[in-house]
């Protein structure tokens, strides 16, 4: 039978097939001829390719046509690209809030007290919907409280998944003496109405009793999928307490403590996926890579699958701090509750997003006889999820959702830092915007300021597309050093860095040997400065934050940067 040629096959046929292709390799049948390219020109193909480039995702549920679709993702990657500030928006925050806060989902929520001078802990939260593009600028923006009467620990959000918040709550134990034993329970509520969730058999979920004092617990909730993670540890309790990591089935209502760590090993976690997270330890310097897996008594349990290994550190240095995020999280296989609006339809991959490490390092002064106060050096460091998740080993990359390869006789495999990180990572030293506030990465985008201010704003972008249109406009430009970096004044006079030089911290009284790092960036500064105390960031907007003078904890007011 004779062959035919694809270019033998009705126009209407190969954009078909060609819309089976990944966006990559559509970017490679553009270059094979000028008929290829013409078909691979249509809207809906450069659409799917301009997501692959913006790391973003679309359900394509009907509303917008595609050339609309692409206006906006073209429109929204250039005003990222050159920082270009509407007038901001600001917010004034009517009550008074404490230092509980989350920024997800379009929504800044607070935690909120009776008063300013109460000493009492946070009993509710407040949140506000933020103003996108595509919304009336002057439109009135409200608050929505709800008070739970009870204190809150923390709070975790699943907005646009579930449009859930779970409260981590504590009273006392009425089946104790002791005024110090206090029961932990879980409160899940709609985000949309603060009402008992639906899907929740349970709406209070019994966690653990444990002996508190106020501010004596750390708490860490995520949400992905059907899981609850919930990580409680004790920083200033070391002979009261273990660290406890509960997985919660929130749906169900069951809740199960997978691990009692020794004190002081661990103080965040953060998904890579609806089933693998990575666990930072302080006391052995590593991220660990572990799996929920579901075995055959329906219980889930924690399998590590690698260990990560940080710099080494000197004798007389030590970890003190070592916390992460990620926005957003992944999401587990059923449709969102809340999806994207109509007109802004697509949002960032959590595959493709970036993690935020933030590390602070204590160096203790050896001086025989002599008393020295220990210095603490802040240092954070960014790394993609997905060079992460390229460490797990093959057999269990290739598992099945909370499976794991049946081999009892598996361990989890070391890596050393030189094998994985000085490729895959940029470190940063003395970077306080980031080890202050969460929530300073969006997607493959963080933002941070200087020290002192009045201060720029600065973003920088990971996304590598970014850092290839970086390279060309470069090279035209007449920079012919791939591996120096060039510098471009943006007609709005902010200024635009391409960030390919390796970094390096020297060795010395905290790290053993150099610390080399190249993950290479974007970097944007703004020319106009700042008097903020922190700046967050998300799909849409970055937040420019002021505290109350009198505690510098809750958040008096704070500027809305809208990009798109």
């Amino acid at each position: 039978m004779a062959l035919t040629s694809l270019l033998h096959i009705p126009p209407e046929l190969i954009s078909c097939i060609l819309q089976y292709l990944s966006p990559i390799d559509i970017i490679s049948c553009r270059r094979t001829c000028h008929t290829l390219y013409s078909l691979c020109n249509d809207s809906n193909l450069r659409y799917l390719v301009q997501m692959e480039r913006s790391g973003v995702s679309d359900d394509l549920h009907p509303g917008l046509c595609y050339s609309d679709r692409l206006r906006i993702l073209e429109k929204r990657e250039e005003t990222w690209g050159t920082l270009d500030f509407r007038k901001p928006v600001q917010v004034c925050v009517p009550f008074d809030s404490t230092g509980i806060y989350d920024f997800t989902g379009g929504a800044f929520l607070l935690g909120t007290r009776l008063y300013t001078a109460s000493r009492r802990p946070t009993i509710g939260y407040s949140y506000i919907s933020l103003p996108s593009l595509s919304e009336d600028q002057d439109q009135k923006l409200q608050w929505i409280g709800l008070n739970l009467g009870i204190q809150i620990l923390d709070v975790g959000l699943a907005v646009h998944e579930h449009d859930l918040i779970a409260a981590l709550t504590a009273k006392a134990d009425v089946c104790s003496s002791s005024d110090r034993h206090m029961t932990l329970e879980i409160r899940l509520l709609s985000f949309s109405t603060g009402q008992h969730h639906p899907l929740a058999e349970q709406p209070i979920i019994f966690i653990t009793t444990k002996s508190l004092l106020l501010g004596h617990c750390n708490v860490l909730i995520e949400i992905v999928g059907d899981f609850l993670a919930l990580l409680v540890t004790f920083p200033w309790a070391q002979n009261e307490h273990e660290d406890m990591f509960f997985l919660v089935r929130w749906k169900k209502g069951e809740a199960h403590c997978l691990r009692s760590s020794e004190w002081g090993a661990y103080a965040y976690f953060s998904f890579l996926s609806q089933d693998t997270l990575v666990i930072p330890n302080l006391v052995q310097n590593t991220l660990e890579i572990a799996k929920i897996v579901i075995k055959s008594d329906n219980i889930p349990h924690l399998v590590p699958l690698c260990v990560l290994n940080l710099p080494p550190l000197t004798r007389r240095a030590s970890i003190v701090r070592l916390g992460c995020r990620a926005e957003p999280n992944p999401t587990g296989p059923g449709p969102l509750a809340i999806p994207a609006p109509s007109n802004r339809p697509f949002r960032d991959k959590a595959e493709d997003a970036i993690i935020l490490f933030s590390v602070l390092i204590e160096d203790v002064q050896l001086h025989p006889g002599q008393f020295h106060f220990p210095e603490t050096r802040p240092f954070t460091f960014i790394v993609h999820r997905r060079a992460l998740f390229a460490h797990i080993p093959a057999e269990h990359r290739a598992c099945a959702p909370f499976s794991s390869t049946p081999d009892p006789a598996f361990e989890a495999v070391q890596v050393p830092w030189e094998a994985w990180g000085v490729a895959t990572t940029r470190w940063f030293e003395g970077d306080p915007a980031s080890m202050r506030w969460i929530t300073t990465t969006a997607g493959q985008r963080a933002v941070t300021m200087e020290d002192n201010a009045p201060t720029p704003i600065i973003v920088r972008d990971f996304n590598p597309y970014a850092v290839r249109s970086a390279r060309a406009r470069a090279s035209a430009s007449g920079h012919s050093q791939q591996r120096c970096d060039w510098i471009e004044d943006l007609p709005n006079g902010n200024r635009m860095t391409l960030k390919v030089e390796d970094s390096v911290l020297d060795a010395g009284s905290v790290f053993k040997d150099d610390v080399r790092s190249s993950l290479p960036y974007v970097e944007i500064v703004t020319r106009a400065e700042y008097r903020y105390e922190g700046v967050l960031i998300d799909e849409e907007r970055i937040l420019g934050l002021k505290t109350r003078q009198e505690d510098e904890l809750g958040i008096s007011s704070f500027d809305v940067h809208i990009l798109g």
